[in-house]
């Protein structure tokens, strides 16, 4: 197998348990942030409790929102790259959400929550690297392919490679 391909391979045999965990976990607590009583997040120590109300329920939403959008990235990405780019954006904004709710249980005293939120976050960032370099391979096979049918060079006869032309 080519250098390139275990490479590839590699990245989707870590992206894969990687973004079902993230998303599992923060749309877990995301519906609980969303619909849970006030009572119950600080029950569980839930850093949405310290914030208004509805900005903490637009939280809860957002995750949801974000895990849905890790598991199509996850699906998706071979036949749409775009979907790649997505998934690296949702994980560096679950990134900033825990980097914010650590400030805030460090705020309030629940410090041992830290622990955490670190693993959340060295989790989460190298998801949002493993979508990044898919995304960053396939725009460079994107810019080949309209390279090569531009200069007549593709193995094709010059036809396009890509959908859009």
């Amino acid at each position: 197998m080519p250098q390139n391909r275990l490479a590839t391979a590699a990245q989707i045999v870590l992206l894969a348990p990687l973004s079902l965990i993230l998303a599992a976990f923060h749309g877990f607590v995301g519906w609980h942030k969303a619909f849970a009583p006030l009572n119950e997040l600080a029950r569980h120590t839930a850093w949405t409790v310290h914030l208004p109300e509805a900005l903490g329920r637009t939280i809860g939403w957002m995750e949801i929102g974000l895990a849905l959008v890790l598991i199509a990235a996850l699906i998706g990405h071979f036949k749409r790259p775009a979907l790649a780019r997505a998934g690296m954006w949702a994980a560096v904004v679950f990134v900033v959400l825990e980097v914010i709710s650590s400030w805030v249980h460090y705020r309030h005293g629940e410090v041992f929550m830290l622990k955490q939120n670190a693993v959340s976050v060295g989790m989460t960032a190298l998801v949002a690297w493993l979508y990044r370099s898919r995304s960053a391979k396939s725009r460079v096979s994107k810019k080949l392919a309209h390279t090569l049918t531009a200069t007549g060079r593709s193995r094709n006869g010059g036809r396009a490679l890509c959908k859009d032309e």
